[in-house]
């Protein structure tokens, strides 16, 4: 699905490839000269859009290497026999349904804002860059193991055990931690795992499989990242020094121990 592309042989690789390494190398050496200042044991709302910023250059740099950013470029969103497809048409929005609800109600339930204050007009974008990263990641995973000359189904459960062990341990040790602030409740961190997470992948690799559409398996990364962010209330970039919090702990708080 993703071997077919030859690295720069479209005229947007190279502006791309440049623009991604000063705008990486910039992002760093800010966040280095922030750190200088700074505490490191503590939450910092700024530091944390520079480290995501990072990221998300990476996840897209790794998406063009594999060749899932120009498939997604080249391809359309369905083929024309899938939307008048009865069964495409069903599992897609049955899909959708499953990933809205597992983030919408069971993701929720276990999150916590700590009456931050919400700012769509950050919120909303991040959850969309956050989403696009992070599908991108996954389908890159998936491509690599496609590299392999398996199949789909080989590579669905590749990217399902090597991408959510990834995506897992790069979570619990940097992302839940540098990035996000604190929002989990203890408690509840196996039931968004069960009821959210593994569908959501699950569902989504499935549909790969069956259906061959990336897009769709971008998408819906960024419907359950953009609620996350939401239900969160992820801080704005702006956030001063002032707005620093206490280093939290991945896994979150126990509810009694909640204000």
């Amino acid at each position: 699905m993703f071997a077919d592309h030859t690295w720069l042989s479209a005229s947007w690789e190279r502006p791309l490839l440049i623009v991604a390494t000063i705008a990486f190398v910039v992002l760093w050496i800010t966040l280095r000269r922030l750190n200088r200042k700074r505490p490191t044991d503590i939450y910092d709302p700024q530091r944390a859009w520079l480290r995501a910023g990072q990221y998300f250059i990476a996840c897209f740099v790794v998406s063009w290497a594999t060749g899932v950013l120009p498939t997604l470029l080249t391809t359309p969103f369905a083929r024309p026999d899938q939307t008048s497809d009865a069964m495409w048409l069903l599992a897609t929005v049955g899909l959708f349904a499953i990933v809205l609800l597992g983030y919408g109600i069971v993701w929720r339930g276990g999150t916590v804002s700590h009456s931050r204050p919400l700012f769509l007009i950050t919120v909303i974008p991040f959850g969309i860059l956050w989403g696009l990263s992070a599908g991108q990641l996954l389908l890159s995973v998936w491509a690599l193991v496609e590299m392999t000359g398996l199949g789909p189904i080989a590579a669905a459960i590749g990217t399902y055990l090597g991408g959510g062990m990834l995506n897992g341990l790069w979570h619990s040790k940097y992302w839940d931690i540098r990035v996000s602030p604190d929002h989990n409740i203890l408690e509840t961190n196996t039931q968004k795992i069960i009821l959210a997470h593994t569908p959501n992948l699950t569902l989504c690799l499935v549909h790969m499989v069956v259906f061959a559409n990336p897009h769709v398996f971008v998408l819906a990364q960024v419907s359950a990242l953009t609620i996350s962010t939401w239900v969160m209330h992820f801080p704005p970039f702006w956030g001063t020094a002032a707005a620093m919090v206490p280093q939290h702990k991945p896994e979150g708080r126990p509810r009694a121990d909640l204000p």
